[in-house]
């Protein structure tokens, strides 16, 4: 993916021997990101925090969000929660790498964040929601693809499935989304967690059930709304037929983040637990997108006081707070707790790998 001389100096110099295995040299978890942005737009709870480079600046996107207003000079509290919404989205401006990150959200008429994405008149709105997931900006547009979830009649926080993906488009960062439907329909051939361009290619990765792990899908930038343009990496190469798609690497679970390291001149890939390390983040690199990825490096993270942690998820790497010269990354993640309703926002971590 990246020029062919890293790959020539992988086969003739036994894989750079200059490059050493990944490492972490420090980590440093910082708390939560709730702060004076989300109080303003009346962000109460939230999960996800996936960025997407855009002019002027960064688009930061999220997943169920509690709306309500909070006591002056007080955090919030679920006793405050008058409303909920799928997807919440909020603008960071270039260069603004204060932590935690000032955001500016888009709200509605009430001042309160609001739904980018709407549902169309016939989907049901008692069962149905949409949560980001993947995106870009391309040209004058800014590309959002989603995930259809239902609700089921199963024991929350387990009681969804997604019945499909789709791509939606927008002309600015904070401004509402336009769900796309060519030929009438608004399923997309593959439902990706993240998107990495190398020319006029986008890459595009994908937590898939059948079959299960990470799968690589691609598409020119521009066909990116085209359904039957979209190519699946098949082992030795690419297919049109989903049904040839192979796994490139089995223990990824729930959401994955990649970023090209040009200090390490390699990818760099963030996941959160599997179920054997329900509490870590797990850090992997690979040069190459369909891999070999190395074994994971586990950080774990701690407890919070008084709280114990079932899950942790959304593990997301943020290039626009990262430092690539001294080898210094920003992620952000999400924990399940183990009580009933206790509500927690994205936490950030800083991570400096070795060189």
């Amino acid at each position: 993916m990246k020029p062919c001389w890293l790959f020539l100096c992988a086969v003739l110099l036994g894989g750079c021997a200059t490059t050493h295995p990944l490492q972490v040299q420090r980590v440093e978890f910082g708390g939560s990101i709730w702060s004076a942005g989300q109080r303003q737009a009346g962000v109460l709870f939230q999960d996800g925090a996936q960025s997407i480079p855009v002019a002027g600046g960064s688009l930061w996107l999220f997943g169920d969000t509690f709306l309500g207003r909070t006591a002056a000079g007080q955090p919030p509290d679920n006793s405050e929660i008058k409303g909920a919404t799928g997807t919440t989205s909020a603008f960071l401006p270039a260069n603004e790498t204060n932590l935690p990150p000032h955001l500016k959200y888009l709200v509605g008429a009430d001042g309160l964040a609001t739904n980018p994405l709407a549902l169309f008149p016939e989907e049901p709105a008692a069962t149905n929601r949409m949560w980001p997931a993947g995106g870009i900006a391309l040209g004058s547009g800014i590309y959002l693809y989603y995930s259809m979830i239902e609700k089921t009649d199963g024991p929350a926080p387990w009681n969804f499935r997604s019945i499909g993906g789709g791509l939606a488009v927008a002309g600015q960062p904070l401004q509402p989304f336009t769900r796309l439907r060519p030929a009438g329909h608004w399923k997309f051939p593959v439902e990706p967690i993240q998107i990495v361009r190398e020319g006029s290619l986008l890459y595009l990765f994908e937590i898939s059930s059948v079959p299960k792990g990470l799968i690589l899908a691609r598409v020119r930038s521009d066909q990116i709304e085209n359904p039957a343009a979209y190519q699946f990496y098949a082992g030795h190469g690419w297919a049109t037929n989903r049904a040839q798609v192979t796994v490139v690497l089995r223990e990824a679970y729930g959401q994955i983040s990649v970023l090209w390291s040009p200090a390490r001149r390699r990818y760099l890939m963030a996941t959160s637990s599997d179920p054997s390390h329900p509490c870590e983040i797990q850090l992997r690199e690979s040069m190459h997108l369909e891999g070999p990825w190395s074994q994971p490096v586990r950080l774990s993270v701690p407890e919070l006081p008084g709280k114990t942690t079932k899950l942790v998820y959304g593990t997301y790497l943020h290039p626009e707070l990262s430092d690539d010269h001294s080898l210094r990354y920003i992620a952000t993640y999400c924990r399940i707790l183990s009580g009933e309703w206790d509500l927690t926002n994205p936490e950030w971590v800083s991570v400096t790998l070795a060189p």
